[in-house]
């Protein structure tokens, strides 16, 4: 491992561990290797780092309603199930391009004349626009874990029902592991 690695690895350690506030310290021995520590003691030299990087949280979707609470419970009673189908809880999905395979199970069928579609979201966010099909793709979806939903909308736009959760994992290969995790590169490819 060359030097460089070496410092930068022990650099982002001591970030991680010492906090933001923490005081981080240069010193080079006799032998001209580089140090980095939160001791400044003998000739250590203070290191000013750049500020942590955040990242702020996606903001929660809150559907609007206009119509009054009576009539947006007796219209949702008129469904008595929807369900994510697939994925299944817990899958996970193998794909490389970022595709995922939507299917919602609704009972009764979804009242079209009535104006009703169905929404979906992935991670709490509305995924295209209402539709009447029971199925969906999302695409490119990055890899980790992710929760889907479906919700039945009216006409105006106002949420009727939505169904539960369901948490799904997606795995796309990476260019570190190019023949999958625990597969031997041949020898000429290194």
């Amino acid at each position: 491992m060359t030097t460089d690695k070496l410092i930068a690895i022990v650099a982002s350690c001591l970030l991680a561990c010492g906090g933001a506030s923490a005081a981080v310290y240069k010193t080079v021995d006799e032998h001209g290797t580089v140090v980095y520590t939160d001791d400044p003691a003998g000739n250590g030299e203070p290191v000013k780092l750049p500020p942590l990087s955040t990242v702020p949280p996606p903001p929660v979707y809150a559907p609007q309603t206009s119509q009054s609470a009576e009539q947006a419970g007796a219209q949702a009673a008129a469904y008595e199930q929807l369900a994510v189908a697939k994925p299944a809880p817990d899958e996970t999905l193998r794909d490389n391009t970022g595709d995922v395979k939507v299917q919602v199970s609704i009972k009764p069928k979804l009242d079209k004349e009535a104006g009703d579609r169905l929404q979906y979201f992935l991670d709490g966010q509305p995924q295209g626009a209402p539709t009447t099909s029971d199925k969906t793709s999302f695409s490119n979806v990055p890899r980790g874990t992710h929760t889907v939903e479906a919700a039945v909308v009216d006409a105006s736009g106002n949420e009727l029902k939505r169904s539960e959760g369901v948490r799904f994992y997606l795995h796309r290969q990476s260019v570190n592991f190019p023949r999958g995790p625990g597969k031997p590169t041949p020898l000429g490819n290194r």
